[in-house]
């Protein structure tokens, strides 16, 4: 995977944590490298990183608010 698209990404994410939680970027940045879905993100054999940026922030946020991504409606069998 392309370093500068991962890159992209996770600002991506961290843009829509920021604006539909009210929070501040830092706080954001943490709080999404702490997570399971920043950790798959990473791993290039989940194929997180072909999904869209909003896709990606519902797991997150599935995820912050249960606990468990699998929650979201977005899940799917390769994570």
């Amino acid at each position: 995977m392309n370093t500068y698209i991962n890159i992209s990404l996770i600002s991506m994410v961290v843009r829509l944590i920021v604006e539909k939680n009210r929070i501040e970027e830092q706080e954001a940045i943490f709080i999404f490298y702490n997570s399971k879905i920043a950790e798959k993100l990473a791993d290039s054999k989940s194929g997180l990183y072909l999904l869209s940026p909003y896709i990606i922030y519902e797991l997150w946020n599935a995820e912050h608010q249960t606990g468990d991504f699998r929650q979201s409606p977005y899940s799917w069998s390769m994570l």
